[in-house]
């Protein structure tokens, strides 16, 4: 499997992901403050991108830690370790370049884990929660926000189009052994292989066109689909019949988008 995302990992799907980490920001501190986060001092950040979830973490602990990042892109652990000056005093950050599947850390003792939006793309999720496992002490959590219906993603009134976007953007992730759906079966592979669920809700979000997190779904079209198109998913007329959909239907009366259904977990490691 390449190291390339499957969204990219250039400069315009940096802009993209920290407007999207920005928008969904309430939600993640929110479960945060439900976990034991707070008190934290060896925390262990899966999936970590460029690290604006990183930096959020530091100043979420606000007290002297160590933060170990990893991630499989070069590109990304490169800019957050430009970014790592934004650390607070007593904290400490190491990054670490591996899939989360093949995770060998020397440190085996950390006192939470922490993915969002990862797990949807690794190959073989069981043998990823094996593996973060082995690096938690016990007792230890494991947070963790990912789709669970990514397929409830709509436009309405009636979108024509959004369902061949839809059904183009699920091939393309499973071509690349994920599935947008993941967060089904999180649970029951959580329950299977060393954790416990303590807390378990969705997170559904509705945008109207006026709403800034109408951005969002607005960012990632015009940044994946070009993608879709070039890599044979889409044609260019579905491409343009899409956007032509979309930009109208922002001045449609009663128009709103659905986004992806998220599930949030707190696990705790038996």
């Amino acid at each position: 499997m390449s190291t390339e995302y499957v969204l990219g990992n250039n400069a315009e799907e940096l802009a993209r992901l920290k407007l999207q980490h920005d928008l969904w920001k309430t939600e993640l501190v929110r479960l945060w403050s439900l976990s034991k986060l707070g008190e934290a001092k060896d925390i262990l950040d899966l999936g970590c991108g460029p690290g604006f979830t990183t930096l959020d973490l530091a100043t979420y602990v606000k007290h002297a830690c160590n933060i170990t990042s990893v991630d499989i892109s070069e590109n990304f652990l490169n800019y957050l370790n430009l970014q790592s000056k934004n650390l607070g005093p007593g904290q400490k950050l190491v990054t670490h370049k591996s899939y989360i599947e093949q995770l060998q850390l020397p440190k085996k003792d950390f006192d939470v884990a922490f993915c969002r939006w990862l797990m949807i793309f690794v190959q073989d999720p069981p043998m990823a929660i094996r593996a973060i496992a082995q690096h938690l002490k016990p007792k230890a959590q494991f947070i963790l926000q990912e789709y669970v219906t990514y397929d409830s993603m709509d436009l309405v009134p009636h979108s024509k189009m959004m369902k061949p976007i839809v059904d183009a953007i699920f091939k393309s992730w499973k071509d690349q052994g994920g599935d947008p759906n993941q967060g089904k079966q999180l649970p029951e592979w959580l329950e299977k292989n060393g954790f416990k669920i303590l807390h378990l809700e969705p997170v559904a979000k509705f945008a109207l066109p006026s709403d800034p997190l109408w951005q969002w779904p607005n960012s990632f079209y015009k940044s994946f689909l070009p993608r879709l198109e070039k890599n044979g998913y889409l044609t260019s007329e579905q491409v343009k019949n899409f956007f032509t959909e979309w930009d109208e239907a922002k001045n449609n009366p009663g128009t709103y988008f659905i986004a992806p259904t998220v599930i949030n977990i707190i696990a705790e490691k038996k």
